[in-house]
């Protein structure tokens, strides 16, 4: 009975340790899982000023978000040093949907105060260009006491998001949701606010059926959160 026991207890911890580690991989992807259609790069143009300690952490913040969606973010800080690694002309390149550009300001000019962010969609759905403001950012950690770096980390995914997603991407819950209430800052904090399965999968999918595209400026749509 008691070599049975031991053996009984020998198989529940290895039993155990399958599911621990079947576990450990399965919800998050990481940087090796992530292919190499899955992957964006963004330009970001630091017009506000914003420290640069609190920009890395809110990019590293942003790239936590989309890890999770399966999507790695290659980010380059404007403008890029011209003895450094990566071509500074990289910094103007805009090509929907691999390289994108954000550019984070101060203030909006002409949209009300509570906007956030925006981001600028042609007809077609398709957009290389979002805005956000770090006045607003400010605002908003002064009022829920969240970090800065969290709200600019979470406000830059949701509008990439936007980009990647196309028109009418906002949402009931989640990032894409269009207003953050306390609700939304306070999974902010806890760094719990990501996309759905359903937006993960769909900018995963037009990341990976990248081609050249035709543009159409026509015709462009705007879509902000905060409004």
């Amino acid at each position: 009975m008691e070599v049975r026991a031991v053996s009984e207890k020998m198989q529940w911890k290895l039993f155990w340790l399958v599911v621990v580690l079947g576990l450990s991989g399965s919800p998050v992807w990481s940087r090796a899982s992530a292919p190499e259609e899955s992957r964006v790069a963004i330009s970001v143009h630091n017009d506000a000023g914003i420290p640069t300690r609190i920009l890395l952490s809110a990019e590293e913040e942003a790239s936590r978000v989309f890890r999770q969606s399966g999507i790695e973010v290659h980010w380059l800080n404007c403008p890029l040093p011209a003895n450094g690694p990566e071509d500074p002309a990289q910094c103007e390149t805009a090509d929907f949907p691999a390289h994108l550009q954000l550019r984070i300001a101060k203030h909006s000019r002409n949209l009300n105060g509570f906007t956030l962010g925006i981001s600028y969609l042609s007809a077609d759905g398709s957009g290389c260009y979002a805005d956000l403001f770090y006045k607003r950012v400010e605002e908003m950690h002064e009022s829920s006491q969240v970090s800065l770096a969290s709200i600019l980390g979470h406000g830059v995914a949701h509008e990439i998001g936007h980009l990647l997603l196309g028109t009418n991407s906002h949402a009931d819950t989640g990032i894409m949701r269009a207003r953050w209430q306390s609700g939304e800052l306070a999974s902010v904090g806890k760094g719990a606010l990501f996309f759905s399965s359903i937006q993960s999968r769909e900018m995963r999918s037009k990341l990976a059926a990248w081609r050249t595209h035709g543009r159409n400026d026509s015709q462009i749509a705007a879509a902000w959160l905060g409004d």
